[in-house]
């Protein structure tokens, strides 16, 4: 086979090679888009159930913080607000102001949105920040909040001791997981059953994580004054 002919399909073999390419990258960037639009569907649908058949779930826990720390003025902090569930129900039944922090800025327009329906514009503000290393002073925080967010923080005792920094004197938190008493899950079960949405309701969390040791975390944070609740979930309630 002559020089020419070699060097005739080599050329024909890398033009093939770049045509394939970029199909694949169309297909690639197509399929980047659909699973963009399918996480801006699912992330819609989590927030219309937050927002309504999981909504009880929420203002129970508003009424325990409420209730067991005692703190119904001053500044709340919803660490991992996510669309700010936990804060907004808190704000309903207390005086208190409110800073929704979260890592995605997605979650934080959520929490925008509802601050605005819920008429809390003068009383909240969102906050774009890493709870590992919070842009708060020392001593700012009168109650941290936080659901459903621990069991996802890469160093648990790291973000306990930054929550614990911003605590004001007698400042208390109330931070862990949960789905409400077995009553709240029946109704909610009920409903989703009845919208074709049962699927939705999941008995298992975080897999591995909500095993983590969190006395003994909470023990290299260097906190001591503190208690872990394990009625209709587990929170962890500090003290400065």
């Amino acid at each position: 086979m002559s020089t020419k002919v070699i060097l005739k399909r080599l050329v024909g073999c890398a033009s093939l090679i770049l045509i394939l390419g970029a199909v694949g990258m169309g297909f690639a960037k197509e399929n980047a888009v659909q699973d963009k639009d399918i996480g801006k569907a699912s992330a819609s649908r989590y927030d219309e159930t937050a927002r309504g058949v999981n909504a009880p779930i929420y203002d129970y826990y508003a009424q325990q913080i409420k209730t067991k720390t005692g703190i119904t003025k001053g500044v709340c902090l919803d660490a991992g607000s996510g669309g700010g569930y936990l804060g907004l129900a808190l704000a309903r039944i207390t005086d208190l102001t409110f800073i929704f922090l979260d890592i995605s800025e997605n979650a934080l327009n959520k929490a925008k949105e509802h601050i605005a329906e819920d008429g809390l514009r003068e009383r909240a503000r969102t906050l774009l920040a890493d709870v590992h290393s919070i842009p708060l002073p020392d001593g700012s925080v009168d109650l941290v909040i936080s659901r459903g967010s621990i069991h996802f923080w890469k160093d648990p005792a790291a973000a306990l001791k930054e929550i614990y920094r911003i605590l004001a004197p007698g400042g208390r938190t109330y931070v862990g997981g949960g789905k409400g008493t077995p009553e709240i899950q029946a109704q909610i079960k009920a409903k989703l059953k009845a919208m074709g949405r049962e699927k939705e309701w999941f008995d298992k969390g975080p897999g591995q994580r909500l095993q983590r040791d969190y006395d003994a975390i909470m023990k290299s944070a260097g906190i001591s004054d503190y208690t872990i609740i394990r009625d209709a979930g587990f929170w962890i309630v500090m003290r400065k």
